[in-house]
């Protein structure tokens, strides 16, 4: 087995590519004392601290189209194009906005361009520390190397949202902008570098990514320059992408990410190396990948001195960005957003100090990033120094706990250091805790303004706060919040019992994930067939802007409702919209419409009835529809089983009902699903209200997806842009797969009543058409021809032609690797019966 592949990069423009390498858990360990210790590999220029601006380092204003919104993009656009899966792409977070580079000038040092969550979060060095009395010391530091540390303890880490690929999955990214580097024999360019893993907890496996990105300029891409490419890379002038084969590990396990800056060949280098070790040893230990940058012109004289990376507190960068040395957490990929149940590592961030000889902490660090567009909630960092804790090498590090996402400062930044437990001891466990940190350093301790953030009392009852003055709401719809002061100082225990209030109504989302939550959330019930529970619906104004979040990318944080993993019997009945008020606290809630309606999510849950809702409705952002459209359904059921969807007006502005199960993604993943009724639903399409940010577009709209085995299907009003979506594979692994469904039952009178199993106090009787039998369902386009497809996706359906089958025939749907199917969108089965009298529904 090779220890690494080598690729030239033989122009400024950067290739997309996935190469699955040949490295196993097996790898030799021979390599990585060269890449740990950079001096050995190359001559290397000593570590260099300025504290003056230098000549020439002024980023020009971004001005027009975001130039990392616009790279991001073209980059996610073409690779899905191309079969290439958007999870492999770490995107950058959005450049800087005028009014940013122009207060940077003003100040003389820039400031991190997020400041409130959603946010990637971790360590990261901006060049920027505290000087005497609170002053922002601006600097340069250059290194050829770096290293980031995660040191797993206890539960590890654990995602908790669908978004992007898997309920639990989440990427961990050292990043930094590799500066000066030569290419056909002129010096300096930038290139973004990320050495990143993903990580799925539930299957225990680990896979390696390398991407690179030009900083270059602010449009990313410098055409006009030929490129080459040895193995067929499909062609994007921002990004190149190296992906290794799986590989199993669990926890407790201990990372080392390096970043090497060198010289091969006489030419500008970089080579990315994983030291992955658990219980039992090392279980992978080498330089997975190395690119080599065509430095040359013909016949020029070899480089001798590597690139460095740079961490630079006076500018931005010309892309837009800061220049800064980050290891964080984020979403899988694509700009995604993480929700993360549990957190417990420790982080170290390092720099080789040539002159020492050694890694060194970073000056100072912040608990977030600066350039990455991935995003996590639901971790707090803060900061250590005793050396019996300490990763390897490092003096301070990150102390990364379950709790709420307060961004600041860490050591040298503003914040003592220490991390204090909170123990929360609170009734109805289903309550939501805001805690808001109070302080009045700006920039070095809360960054500029200190942000309310709501983290779920269901996930962790124990918090690790930085020490401080904190104000704690614990709140819960139809519940009276309780609002307090806490000093952090030494632990303590909060004990909070909420006093039940109707007149509260809901105000806050609705979560449960075990049959004994579920009171607190419904009026009345016992969870019996007869006797259901039937959850909260009492809405009577919006819900706070703090459940509002959207991340860059326009990912949502918080669904309105959340079951997850109940059986007993559960109505939501006549539910409410679960309006929200968008959060503007930072970019994007400015540019978004100012209200949306959260999502419904019901994860491996059973005997879940959704009834009677007058109006599902909610808009998703265009960029939050990698890879799969999962993320811009307004409702979804996901590995769940003998639930009941009926009566429902879903009027969406989005996609509208999604029904999947799990599969197997490097092992099975909650495969269950299936055996679930949709009946008596109208399915519409509402345009999206207007927006300074793309959302998703009208023709995108689908009513039904499923994606699991013996659903029954019947008796719907199915009006939106495509009726309905069904591929032969799994929704969730991609793996191929014929599912059988049912969308009709024989014709019969429709004053015969039907009982879905389980819910024996639902009848279910009457024509949606309001005729006199009722079969299949109805479909709008169910009578198209040839010459008068339907116009959004040119299906052809005409009448007498069965089974009724979507049968669109002007889009394909891009499925990861080397198959493209073009959608057949009831692809097996179809409506034998559907209902075509000539009657108008109101």
């Amino acid at each position: 087995m090779r220890p690494w592949k080598v690729r030239t990069l033989l122009s400024i423009a950067i290739v997309i590519g996935v190469v699955f390498g040949t490295l196993g858990v097996a790898a030799s360990t021979a390599a990585i004392g060269s890449v740990a210790s950079p001096a050995a590999a190359s001559a290397v220029t000593p570590s260099e601290v300025a504290t003056s601006s230098p000549a020439g380092t002024v980023s020009p204003t971004v001005s027009g189209t975001n130039a990392g919104s616009a790279a991001a993009a073209a980059a996610l656009a073409t690779a899905q194009t191309n079969g290439v899966n958007p999870r492999d792409i770490f995107v950058p977070r959005p450049s800087a906005s005028t009014a940013q580079v122009s207060e940077s000038h003003d100040l003389g040092y820039v400031t991190p361009l997020y400041d409130a969550a959603p946010a990637p979060s971790g360590l990261a060095y901006y060049g920027l520390s505290e000087g005497t009395g609170g002053k922002v010391v601006p600097t340069i530091l250059n290194t050829t190397s770096l290293l980031g540390q995660v040191d797993t303890t206890g539960t590890g880490i654990v995602g908790n949202d669908l978004f992007q690929s898997s309920p639990d999955s989440f990427g961990i990214q050292l990043n930094a902008v590799q500066t000066n580097v030569t290419l056909f024999g002129q010096s300096g360019y930038s290139f973004w570098t990320q050495n990143v893993v993903e990580y799925y907890p539930t299957t225990d496996f680990m896979v390696l990514i390398d991407n690179i990105w030009n900083f270059s300029s602010t449009t990313g891409d410098l055409a006009g320059n030929p490129f080459y490419s040895s193995n067929g890379y499909n062609e994007i002038s921002y990004y190149y992408d190296e992906v290794i084969v799986p590989f199993p590990v669990e926890y407790p396990w201990d990372l080392s990410l390096y970043m090497n800056s060198t010289i091969l060949d006489g030419r500008d280098a970089v080579t990315f190396t994983a030291d992955l070790s658990g219980p039992s040893g090392t279980i992978f230990s080498a330089p997975y990948d190395t690119v080599i940058f065509n430095s040359l012109n013909p016949d020029e004289t070899p480089l001798t001195t590597p690139s460095n990376y740079t961490a630079n507190g006076f500018t931005y960068n010309a892309f837009g960005l800061t220049n800064d040395f980050e290891l964080i957490f984020g979403g899988p990929g694509g700009g995604s957003n993480a929700d993360l149940s549990s957190a417990d590592a420790i982080l170290g961030l390092s720099y080789w100090n040539a002159k020492a000889g050694a890694y060194e902490s970073t000056p100072s660090a912040y608990n977030y990033g600066g350039e990455t567009g991935e995003t996590v909630v639901g971790a707090n960092v803060a900061w250590g120094s005793s050396p019996s804790a300490a990763p390897p090498g490092t003096t301070k590090y990150g102390i990364m706990t379950t709790g709420p996402t307060v961004m600041r400062g860490l050591w040298n930044a503003g914040a003592g250091g220490g991390a204090v437990q909170v123990r929360l001891n609170v009734t109805p466990v289903n309550a939501f805790d805001v805690l808001t940190a109070l302080n009045d350093t700006l920039l070095l301790e809360n960054f500029v303004y200190s942000q309310p953030y709501a983290e779920s009392n269901l996930y962790t009852s124990a918090f690790y706060l930085t020490p401080g003055v904190y104000t704690l709401t614990v709140e819960l719809s139809n519940y009276n919040p309780v609002t307090l002061t806490l000093h952090v100082e030494s632990a303590q225990t909060v004990t909070v019992h909420l006093r039940q209030n109707y007149a509260q109504g809901i105000y806050t989302p609705i979560w449960a994930f075990s049959n004994s939550q579920l009171a607190a959330i419904s009026y009345y019930g016992t969870g019996t067939a007869t006797n259901p529970y039937v959850l909260y619906n009492n809405q009577v104004a919006p819900l706070s802007s703090v459940f509002g979040l959207y991340n860059d990318y326009v990912f949502p944080v918080y669904p309105g409702v959340f079951l997850s993993g109940t059986t007993a019997t559960t109505y939501l009945l006549h539910a409410s919209t679960f309006t929200t008020a968008t959060s503007d606290f930072q970019y994007p809630g400015i540019d978004l419409p100012q209200t949306n309606q959260l999502q419904f999510w019901f994860w491996g849950v059973s005997h879940v009835a959704v009834l009677d809702a007058a109006d599902i409705t909610g808009w998703f952002g265009e960029t939050a529809w990698y890879p799969l459209v999962w993320d811009s359904f307004n409702v979804v059921f996901y590995a769940s089983s003998h639930n009941l969807i009926a009566g429902n007006n879903f009027a969406t502005e989005g996609q509208a009902l999604l029904l999947f199960s799990g599969g197997t993604l490097f092992g099975p993943i909650n495969v269950g699903g299936g055996n679930n009724t949709i009946w008596g639903n109208v399915f519409t399409q509402v345009v999206a209200p207007e927006s300074t940010l793309a959302l998703l577009p009208f023709d995108y709209g689908i009513g039904i997806e499923l994606a699991e085995q013996d659903d029954l299907i019947y008796n719907n009003w199915v009006a939106t842009p495509t009726t309905a979506f069904m591929l032969p594979l799994n929704d969730y692994s991609g793996d191929a797969f014929l599912y059988t469904d049912y969308w009709n039952i024989p014709v019969q009178p429709a004053s015969i009543v039907h009982y879905a199993s389980g819910f024996p106090l639902v009848p279910l009787t009457g024509s949606i058409v309001h005729g006199p039998v009722q079969g299949g369902n109805y479909w709008w386009d169910y009578g198209t021809t040839v010459t008068s497809p339907n116009p959004y996706n040119g299906a052809v359906n005409p009448y007498g032609v069965l089974p009724y089958d979507e049968n669109a025939t002007t889009l394909t749907v891009d499925i990861y690797g080397p198959s493209y199917y073009y959608a057949t969108y009831i692809y097996n089965g179809g409506d034998y019966a559907p209902l075509t009298l000539p009657v108008h529904h109101h």
